[in-house]
This record gives structure tokens, sequence and C-alpha cells, in this order.
């Protein structure tokens, strides 16, 4: 009886206990948040890309997860993941970033949106932010947002260094593809060139392909010997074969892209020394933004947006060792032709919304 007694009580205060526990769970405002709560609340991002290490796109992309984490801290976790550059692996590595259940997914681009559209649709409760955008149409979805930059733009300000800093009035262009998304980079590199100098002449070629630095450096030694002295290497990984070739041949420049090439290529001054800028594309701080709009709920899904100066997306590196390197009055026409960009006096040309406008003028300035 004694032990009937013993077992009824045991179960009384067992049911008694989670009584208790059940009414004070989540109804107090006092209690501190739990190690649980805490995690629950962290906002997991995944930036997916082919590749990293090419010191120029994808680098300067990739280091939108150092820039989040710099202003969020451990309210986020980002994670970088690289698909391969075989086509066929994107779909796969964008399908399995949304079964780990990540909050925002960022990747896109001309080259892989595809990808990462076909796989957001079948996801809607993941938000998805294409971070250099290509076809605004596909991009509709209402889980994605899309960014873009003003590639024209890039591309005036690369012009207006190359043609101010040639003594030769000969400039060139390596660029990775013939697209209209890198011929709208080149129609504002000559327009750029024309406006400081309306006899300029410049050289364009194209690698194939932004990781072959070998081909890219054959063409800018072939453009250093028919006179151009000032190269803008605008084709990714492929472009430090530009940096190779200037180094070669005193008395030349090299123009980075889409980031700070002086800084990147740090581990390699010989190349190094020949960056007089780089015209930037700065992808890092816009998906920073772009990611703090969609945690905070004011990314406007389902549209795009196209980023430029007035932005702060695109402009020049302007960092001690160009200003060493330009006199005063070459920095001066820089920035005077660059404020007419500014305030919307000079408008540059477009090959995306004006098709052919590039043909037309490299028919006009190109090196006969």
């Amino acid at each position: 009886m004694k032990k009937l007694l013993s077992l009824l009580l045991s179960v009384a205060l067992v049911f008694g206990l989670a009584a208790c526990s059940s009414s004070n769970s989540g109804t107090s405002t006092d209690e501190p948040t739990t190690t649980e709560d805490t995690a629950s609340e962290v906002t997991r991002v995944a930036i997916l890309l082919p590749h990293i290490g090419d010191q120029s796109y994808m680098d300067v992309t990739a280091n939108a997860a150092n820039v989040l984490k710099e202003r969020l801290g451990d309210a986020i976790e980002v994670n970088v993941i690289e698909m391969g550059d075989d086509e066929a692996d994107w779909e796969p590595a964008n399908m399995q970033a949304a079964e780990e259940g990540y909050d925002i997914i960022v990747s896109g681009n001309w080259q892989y949106e595809a990808a990462m559209l076909a796989v957001a649709a079948q996801y809607p409760d993941i938000k998805y932010l294409n971070f250099d955008y290509s076809d605004a149409a596909a991009n509709s979805l209402d889980n994605v947002y899309g960014i873009t930059y003003a590639s024209n733009q890039i591309g005036y300000f690369a012009g207006l260094v190359a043609a101010v800093k040639s003594q030769s009035g000969i400039i060139g262009g390596v660029v990775g593809q013939n697209n209209a998304g890198m011929n709208q980079f080149m129609a504002g590199y000559i327009q750029g060139a024309a406006d400081v100098n309306p006899d300029i002449q410049v050289i364009i070629t194209y690698v194939g392909s932004y990781t072959d630095p070998a081909t890219a450096k054959e063409q800018a030694q072939g453009m250093i010997n028919e006179g151009a002295d000032v190269i803008w290497g605008c084709a990714g990984g492929s472009g430090n074969g530009v940096f190779e070739a200037v180094s070669e041949n005193p008395g030349v420049w090299a123009i980075g892209v889409d980031t700070d090439q002086w800084v990147s290529m740090s581990a390699k001054p010989e190349l190094q020394a020949t960056i007089l800028t780089s015209a930037e594309k700065r992808c890092d701080v816009a998906i920073a933004d772009a990611v703090e709009k969609i945690i905070n709920g004011t990314a406007p899904f389902g549209t795009q947006e196209v980023l430029g100066y007035a932005e702060n997306a695109v402009g020049l590196s302007e960092n001690d060792y160009y200003k060493a390197n330009m006199t005063e009055d070459e920095l001066a026409i820089v920035n005077s032709f660059a404020e007419k960009v500014a305030t919307g006096e000079t408008v540059v040309v477009d090959e995306l919304t004006e098709p052919g406008v590039f043909e037309q003028y490299y028919n006009q300035y190109g090196k006969k």
C-alpha cells in the first residue's frame, strides 16, 4: 500500500512540474533568450559562384560575405559555395543550397542565372538575389530581386583615364568575350576616351574566355607592338595576362577591372606596379546593401535595379598609387568628365539599350 501511495505521489509530481513548465513557457517577456532562440534568428545566406580566386570579378563578388559579416556580425551566417565551371553542375548546386535551408541565396549573372531561376521557381519561400542580372523578364519572380551595374559607365571611366594617360594616342582593350554585355563596357570605354581625345585610336580584342591569361598576354603584346601604351584588361582572370605583358614593356600602363586590382595583385609586385587604376564594379557592397534590404523587408522582389555612379556602385580605384602616378592636371581632367556623368550632363551610350552603338564607335575610333 505504501509503495502504491509513493508511486501515485511521484506521478502527480511529474504532471505538476509539466503543467508548471507549460504554463510558464513563452509567456514572460523578462526571461533571457535561449541559445536555441538566438540560433533561430540568424539569417543564413549562400553565395553561389562557379569559382573564386580570379583576383577580379569572382573575388569581389565573394567578398560580399566579408562585408555582410562586418555589418551584421553574429546575426548572419554567410557561406560562399563554388559550383565549378561545368554548366551541368550549376542547377544541382542551386538545388542543394535550397535543400540545405538557406534563407537567402545569392547568385545569377548572365552565365548562370538560368540555373538559379529554375530552382527559385520551385522554392517560393526562399529569397533570391541575382547579383548581376541579364534577362529582366526572367528575373521577375516574386521571390527574386535583381540588381545589375551600369557597365557602360564603368567603361567610360576606364576610357577617360586611358586617353588622359596615353602618350601615343593609341589605347587597347582586352575583353573576355564578344557579346552585348561585354561590348556595353567597350562602347563606354571608347566614348570616354574620345571625349578626352577626339583623335584617339582604339584596339579591341576578345580572349574568348575569362580564365585564359596566356591568350590575353599575347593579345596585349600585339597591341603594344602597334603602339598602344594603355591597355584595359576587361576579362576577369584572363586580364592577369595583360598585366604580364605590360610588365615586360616599360612606359605602358594597364587598367584593372571589377575590383581594385592594385590591391588584389599585391602578392605579385611586378604586376601590381603596372596597374594605374581599376574601373570598379562594386558587387560586394551592392550585394551587402541588397541582402540588408531583404532582411529588413524593403527589397522590391519581382523587380530589377541598375546601379551606377550615382549609387557608388561603379567608379575608379582612386588609391594612393593612382594619385601618385597622375599629375594634378590629369586628375582634374578625369574628375571633370566624371562629374558630368554624375550630374547627367553626359549620358553614356549603352549597347544593351542601343544595339549597334559599340560597332558605330569602333568603326569610327578603331585603329586602322
